[in-house]
């Protein structure tokens, strides 16, 4: 047994043939990642038109509307927004204001839901007078030309944070 200066030893073949699968491996194991983050829903998800109503300099409130359609169906149970916009967003729907539907003049009033159905292959549309966003403490009023951003939390696909742009009412 000769003395052996450190690092200079050669590896034997057992190892340098491990090596040589680990490295061929790593490729195959990212694709198939990618692969199963993407059947998971992440991209069954598709939101247009997405904006949000200006709002006068003393409210506090504001609402933020868009199309969601997902492919594969999938339910919305939340949405946030950064703490600079407001204090917290919460999932609207206007309704009446009482149970008498027989008057067509009825007063509607808006109530937070806890979750939004999305059918598969649907468009589901938040807008004005229906479903919608609502910006609950506003940090500053909403200037048209600005944008906001969004975080929509659904229940299956991943959370997905939308650009809203903040247009006249």
């Amino acid at each position: 047994m000769g003395s052996m200066i450190l690092g200079t030893k050669s590896p034997d073949r057992t190892t340098k043939s491990a090596v040589k699968t680990r490295l061929l491996l790593l490729p195959v194991l990212a694709l198939a990642t990618l692969g199963a983050t993407s059947c998971g829903g992440d991209n069954s998800i598709q939101v247009t038109d997405a904006w949000a109503r200006s709002s006068p300099a003393m409210t506090t409130m504001g609402a933020a509307y868009m199309n969601i359609e997902a492919a594969a169906g999938d339910t919305l149970i939340g949405v946030s927004v950064p703490a600079t916009i407001a204090e917290r967003a919460e999932i609207h729907e206007m309704v009446p204001a009482s149970s008498d539907m027989d008057s067509m003049d009825e007063a509607m009033v808006m109530q937070q839901i806890m979750s939004l159905e999305l059918p598969a292959g649907e468009v589901v549309e938040l807008k004005p007078g229906g479903y919608h966003v609502m910006l609950i403490g506003l940090a500053a009023p909403l200037e048209i030309g600005t944008n906001i951003d969004v975080t929509l939390d659904f229940e299956t696909a991943a959370d997905m944070t939308i650009t809203v742009e903040v247009r006249e009412g």
